[in-house]
């Protein structure tokens, strides 16, 4: 226990630093070097900011140093975006300087040519010497919403706070990838660590870190090779008896394999075999790159599940069908619904139908209303004991099928089950009840089967956690 409080305070320094170097600063608001610091000013970043670059007085309003040994008083953290060349020398300077935390973004070193390998060992060699804890290179780096902080080039707007952390051995969930979360989704955000070619920080001491966060409520990963399997996995099995972590393993392919080592100088390793080993910790697999949106979205909005039965509210019978065919076929249980839901739903409903699940709601719409039948029709699944998760499509259509969403945000926090919603009709109708029911705690997605991916994620997780829990 002890090591890890000292990795965790170690680490700190990353997501709430008091004050920042940017070597390689720049006046010129295409270079990354301007765009770090002007991403710092967006997310309202409150330290103390020390740009270096012995050409320029000030950048954007900070006065300039020549070298990071010429700031005045103690430097908590470096982010290095200059030539790989040159950043050997400027982890000298650091390590003079008594930095203990450094981001290099700049690539050029292990991921390219011998050369590049080289100077990467230097730069471990420096940082060892000198107890300097490294994220990178080749990297984006950080996003720490709680301390208003990131070391990310590339254009970036303020992120929404919330309780999702990703480990990517990739800059994507901190460049555009943080962009399309920002832009196109709702739920908010805590930690992204962007490893790059892991010198030093790696995949377990990432997880090691969130996993006594109190910021971070899942964990999602993108993995291309391991520096120390072993530790990770003895790491995330300890993790995750406290919170999920969901990985997508890279390098399944030969080719994948092969653009895997090009790019960080991973080696992918067998792919079958890190699969049962992520499995056997209980590690959530993703196997598509949107699982990690999709998914983290659901676990961090919504309360896990007590078991797999699902229940299905759609508005036509083919939709139902379709839908549970998804959730079979990923573990979930279509729930065999109690003799009192069973009547509640009848009682709505014309006497021509008879009501099962999935719950066709369009018949009883025809009598209720739309609004109206849904809110009945969901309330009396929530409320059936043997119903552990409701997954509801919205049928939206101007001037044809509207309805007031509140008695979904009232029903979220009414009942301690997890709810997720599709939504098929108007594309414009979709995304207004997106934000709507997002911004409030409920997860929208695409009709249909991502939300069943999710949900049977979420299922997963919890058998884990029971069966890790009946071994104690």
């Amino acid at each position: 226990m002890r090591m890890i409080v000292e990795m965790v305070s170690e680490l700190k320094a990353f997501f709430h630093p008091e004050n920042v170097a940017v070597v390689g600063a720049s006046k010129t608001p295409s270079k990354a070097g301007h765009t770090v610091i002007a991403n710092m000013l967006r997310m309202g970043y409150q330290g103390i900011v020390y740009p270096v670059n012995p050409k320029a007085e000030e950048v954007l309003g900070f006065k300039a140093y020549r070298t990071v040994k010429e700031i005045p008083g103690k430097v908590e953290l470096a982010v290095i975006v200059v030539p790989a060349q040159v950043v050997v020398d400027v982890m000298r300077d650091c390590a003079e300087k008594g930095v203990r935390a450094v981001v290099i973004g700049s690539g050029g070193f292990s991921e390219v040519d011998e050369r590049g390998a080289e100077l990467q060992d230097e730069i471990i060699k420096i940082a060892h010497e000198a107890g300097i804890r490294v994220v990178g290179p080749n990297t984006s780096g950080i996003v720490s919403t709680p301390g208003n902080f990131t070391t990310t080039f590339f254009p970036q707007e303020k992120v929404r706070r919330g309780y999702a952390s990703y480990v990517a051995q990739t800059g994507n969930f901190a460049t555009h990838t943080m962009r399309w979360i920002t832009t196109a989704e709702y739920f908010g955000v805590s930690r992204v660590i962007g490893l790059g070619n892991k010198c030093d920080v790696d995949d377990a001491d990432a997880i090691e870190y969130l996993g006594e966060d109190p910021e971070t409520k899942v964990i999602a990963m993108y993995i291309e090779g391991f520096k120390n399997a072993r530790r990770f996995l003895e790491v995330a099995r300890r993790v995750v008896r406290k919170k999920p972590i969901i990985a997508l393993k890279g390098g399944r392919t030969v080719a994948g394999a092969q653009a895997a080592r090009s790019h960080t100088a991973s080696l992918a390793g067998d792919y079958a075999i890190v699969d049962a080993a992520l499995r056997q910790a209980g590690v959530i697999r993703a196997k598509k790159y949107m699982d990690l949106v999709n998914f983290t979205k659901a676990f961090s909005l919504q309360p896990l599940p007590k078991g797999n039965r699902v229940a299905l509210v759609m508005p036509s019978g083919a939709m139902g069908v379709i839908t549970a065919d998804a959730c079979e076929s990923l573990g979930l249980e279509v729930a065999k619904l109690s003799k009192g839901a069973l009547q509640r739903l009848t009682d709505i409903s014309p006497t021509w139908i008879r009501m099962s699940n999935p719950v066709d709601i369009w018949a009883a719409a025809q009598i209720q209303g739309v609004e109206k039948a849904y809110e009945l029709g969901m309330e009396a699944l929530l409320e059936d004991e043997n119903v552990d998760a409701v997954i509801a499509t919205l049928m939206l259509v101007e001037g044809h099928s509207t309805m007031d969403l509140k008695f979904i945000l009232e029903m979220n926090r009414k009942y301690n089950k997890p709810m997720l919603i599709t939504v098929t009709g108007d594309k414009q109708l979709f995304e207004a009840a997106k934000e709507e029911l997002e911004t409030q705690g409920v997860p929208v997605y695409p009709p249909l089967e991502a939300a069943c991916e999710a949900l049977a994620a979420m299922a997963e997780y919890m058998r884990f956690r029971s069966r890790e829990t009946a071994n104690e």
